[in-house]
């Protein structure tokens, strides 16, 4: 464990500040995040033992759909366990489903 990941499936909370800015504002790294999640998040320094679920992503939210829920996503992959095990939490029109 290092200060990106707190513990499985939960991020340190600057690590998913970073991750979710990221998707938002930087085109390259919401393409490599689409073609490669492992390397993506390896570059913000997440531990990438295995590929989290959350990276199984058919169709990646929106820059808008994130954008709009940023706060809250952060919140949620920095607090809850099994956030970067929940499938949808990148993809589009689903992001929502996992903060209810």
């Amino acid at each position: 464990m290092n200060d990106v990941t707190s513990a499985k499936g939960k991020i340190a909370p600057e690590a998913a500040a970073r991750l979710v800015s990221r998707l938002i504002d930087d085109s390259a790294f919401r393409e490599l995040f689409q073609s490669d999640a492992r390397k993506a998040l390896a570059e913000i320094g997440y531990d990438t033992d295995g590929q989290p679920d959350c990276c199984d992503v058919k169709q990646l939210a929106s820059v808008e759909e994130l954008r709009a829920v940023q706060a809250q996503l952060e919140k949620h992959l920095s607090t809850s366990y099994g956030a970067m095990t929940v499938i949808f939490c990148f993809e589009a029109g689903k992001v929502t489903d996992g903060l209810k």
